[in-house]
Parts: C-alpha cells; sequence; structure tokens
C-alpha cells in the first residue's frame, strides 16, 4: 500500500513539474537616465526626494496587442535627476506624472536599447520668490524666521486656468532631504502648522485677489510664517514650498537654505 501511494505521489509531482517552463529572459540590464529642466530658469527644477514620478509603459513586449498595458515608474531625486539601471530593452512609452507643473503631453516611441539618456522640461505652476530664511534670537531664544512672495508666471495655458492656491507652507528637515517627498521634513506640528492658505478658505483667494502688482508681474505680496522654534547646536535645512489645487497637489518650492544653530 505504501509503494502504491509513494508511485501516486511521484506521478503527481512529475505531472506538476512539467507545467513549468524554464524561465529564459535576460536580466534587465538597460539604464535610462536623465534631468527635469524648470523652463523659467533653464537649470534643473527645485524637487523633494520621490516626490512625484515619471510613469513609462513599455510598447514592445509582445504578451498583449499595443505592449505592455500596466505602467512603471521612475522617481524623480531632490536635485531634479532621475535614473533606472534595471529596465528591459524596448520601445516605450513617458510622461512626466502628478508633479507641480502644467500638464505634459505623452511622449511615444522612445527607443531603449542600453543606455537612454532623456532629458526635458517642464513649465512650474508657481515660483517661490525674494525668499528670505533666516536664524533669529529673541528672549535668549533661537527661531526660524521666513518672508517670501509666490508668483504665478502663468495663469492659463493652452485654454485651460492655472488651479487656486492650495497652501503656503515650510518645510524644515535635519537632513539635506528638504521638502514633502519621502523622510523629507521634521513633521513637527510647530513647523506644519504654520500654513497660510488650505481648501477652507480658499475659495476666497483667486489669483486676481492674490497679485498684487499688475499684469505681467502676477506675483503675491510678501508673505511670512510665524516664528519657528529651534534647538540648540542643531543644524536645520529649511524651504519654502507652494502647492495649487490640482489633483496631485505637489509644491514648488525655494533653494534649500541650511540654518546652524549656536
Amino acid at each position: 500500500m505504501k509503494k502504491i501511494l509513494f508511485l501516486v505521489l511521484m506521478i503527481a509531482l512529475l505531472s506538476l513539474s512539467s507545467c513549468f517552463e524554464l524561465d529564459n529572459w535576460d536580466e534587465p540590464d538597460c539604464t535610462w537616465k536623465g534631468i527635469v529642466t524648470d523652463s523659467y530658469t533653464n537649470e534643473p527644477l527645485l524637487s523633494s526626494q520621490n516626490d512625484w514620478q515619471i510613469r513609462i509603459w513599455e510598447r514592445s513586449w509582445s504578451g498583449l496587442e499595443n505592449g505592455a498595458s500596466t505602467h512603471q515608474d521612475l522617481r524623480i531625486k531632490q536635485d531634479g535627476t532621475y535614473q533606472n539601471t534595471k529596465l528591459i530593452a524596448g520601445t516605450y512609452d513617458f510622461l512626466p506624472y502628478n508633479g507641480p507643473f502644467w500638464p505634459e503631453d505623452t511622449i511615444k516611441g522612445l527607443m531603449l536599447k542600453k543606455d537612454l539618456e532623456y532629458n526635458f522640461t517642464v513649465t512650474p505652476y508657481l515660483q517661490i520668490v525674494d525668499s528670505k530664511i533666516e536664524l533669529v534670537s529673541e528672549n535668549g531664544k533661537y527661531y526660524i524666521k521666513t518672508a517670501f512672495k509666490v508668483k504665478a508666471p502663468l495663469l492659463e495655458k493652452n485654454g485651460k486656468p492655472l488651479p487656486r492656491l492650495y497652501e503656503m507652507r515650510p518645510f524644515v528637515s535635519l537632513s539635506t532631504f528638504c521638502g514633502n517627498g519621502t523622510d523629507s521634513s521634521l513633521g513637527l506640528s510647530e513647523y506644519n502648522d504654520h500654513v497660510r492658505i488650505r481648501p477652507d478658505n480658499n475659495a476666497q483667494n483667486s489669483w486676481e485677489s492674490l497679485i498684487s502688482n499688475g499684469p505681467g508681474n502676477n506675483t503675491t505680496p510678501e508673505y511670512s510664517f510665524g516664528l519657528m522654534p529651534v534647538k540648540n547646536g542643531y543644524t536645520y535645512y529649511v524651504r519654502i514650498g507652494a502647492a495649487v489645487d490640482d489633483p496631485y497637489r505637489k509644491h514648488c518650492y525655494s533653494p534649500i537654505v541650511k540654518i546652524d544653530v549656536p
């Protein structure tokens, strides 16, 4: 009886093994990299680590008509660059996705063989201008003091109006990674509560009422957050962000300022 059971199990295992095919695909070894440029400054876009992505679809894959139906995401670094070293050679569609800029069209038919460098330019919704971030002392304690303006260079593009302002806020970090991206902000209430505008009062703040310097300038008056307390002996990295009320609410940023507290 045991021999019969053993034979039955062996036959079952052999039949299952015949269902598997050898995986003979080459390991992904292609590199795709590039730089995202700000159309206003002609410099790499000021960003936050892993704050938004580039979405790609492989259209040369033969498993489905018109190629792969699911996408992959290439993450944007804080310095405005991106890179992925584990992709498969093929033909791809490419879309800058959910970033703080006017929508881009899908770019089709990009060929990835071994190495591809693809740089592209976006037009940010907003600019943080005339920003001042400094350390001040009051009554023996140290604080971060800020002042800035928000500029909306374009109030309309391709027939679509600029979305309303969602928020303006400071970002404070203990590392050089500073912003709304992953692990890029302290997340403390004494910093995050310094929010100037949110949707509950956004309806009263159209761009026409916010900008004060007439056509062609489109800049708000100067804003300042409340004094933000900091600890002695620490180094902080600080910047200001502003976001519009589109589906993604991603921030446009000022440069990062390093603050050394005595």
